[in-house]
């Protein structure tokens, strides 16, 4: 600004000079008649700088206030823009809610009349199972009716049957019992066929280990005795025992030479504590040694058999 005022200054005295002075005169021209001429007016003053710089500043404030207006206004167009974009984004979702709220009715709506449609057709179905249930109760009592007729009838006969069938039974439990009795005098009679009087026959054969066989009632377990022959002759044996459930006796039947053994796997399978008897039968051989039971049931054993008791715990 201040070499701006400088030049202006410099421009307005170069002017104010010249247009004083005036031009000079050409050397050895003729000279022209004096006129005479009213002096020249005095030359304005000069203009005050300072107030040409109050007024260049006052343009400039004015231009800056204006500026500042302007933008301003601006700002406040801005920001009218801005709030009707932001009303508008509200109005937007205030509509979008709103339509979500309609839609939501709707859809209570329709769920509504779903679930009255069902309740009508459960109160349908139930009405017809009530329906079908009356008729089938009817029938059901038009049968138990019919049924108590025929049953007294039926019971009449039943209890003649009934009479029969226990007539029947006793005579059953009868010929069971004659059955039991003629079977204990059997066991009877073979018991006394084998076991021979003490005293009367000396067994031909030694047992080892000597005295009872002991067994463990809970699980299966498994025994050896050893057999040997005390006679001079060839010997042969058969063991039976009390409870062949129970016990099993493997071989049942052998021979022995003299003076040798033979041993004998006794098993006892898982059951119930009891006690039992293993019955050794003892006789000279005689036979065949690949039918050891025939030669027992056609010859008389010759030795006293020998008794091993079985205990279980």
């Amino acid at each position: 600004m201040g070499a701006g005022i400088s030049v202006f200054v410099g421009i307005t005295t170069s002017f104010w000079l010249i247009v004083g002075c005036g031009g000079k005169k050409k050397k050895g021209g003729a000279a022209k008649p004096i006129q005479s001429t009213p002096p020249p007016a005095p030359p304005p003053p000069p203009p005050n700088v300072e107030s040409k710089m109050k007024a260049l500043e006052e343009k400039e404030k004015k231009s800056e206030k204006k500026e500042e207006a302007k933008k301003e206004e601006e700002k406040k167009e801005k920001s009218k823009k801005s709030e009707k974009k932001e009303e508008k984004k509200e109005d937007k979702k205030e509509e979008k809610k709103e339509e979500k709220k309609e839609d939501d009715k709707k859809e209570k709506s329709k769920k509504s009349e779903i679930k009255e449609e069902e309740k009508k057709e459960d109160k349908e179905k139930k009405d017809d199972k009530k329906e079908d249930e009356k008729e089938k109760d009817d029938e059901k009592k038009e049968e138990k009716e019919e049924e108590k007729k025929e049953g007294i009838k039926e019971e009449k006969k039943e209890e003649k049957d009934e009479d029969k069938k226990e007539e029947e039974k006793k005579e059953e439990e009868k010929k069971d019992e004659k059955k039991e009795e003629e079977k204990k005098d059997d066991e009877k009679k073979e018991e006394k066929k084998e076991d021979p009087k003490a005293g009367e026959l000396k067994p031909h054969i030694t047992v080892d280990p000597i005295g009872d066989l002991e067994f463990q009632a809970d699980k299966q377990e498994q025994k050896k005795i050893t057999i040997s022959n005390s006679h001079d002759k060839k010997i042969m044996f058969k063991l039976k025992t009390s409870d062949n459930n129970v016990y099993l006796v493997n071989p049942v039947f052998g021979t022995i030479e003299p003076g040798k053994t033979a041993e004998v796997l006794i098993t006892r399978n898982k059951a119930p504590a009891k006690e039992a008897k293993l019955v050794i039968v003892n006789s000279l051989f005689s036979g065949d040694d690949k039918d050891l039971a025939k030669s027992f049931k056609t010859a008389k054993p010759t030795g006293g058999q020998v008794t091993v008791k079985m205990c279980a715990k």
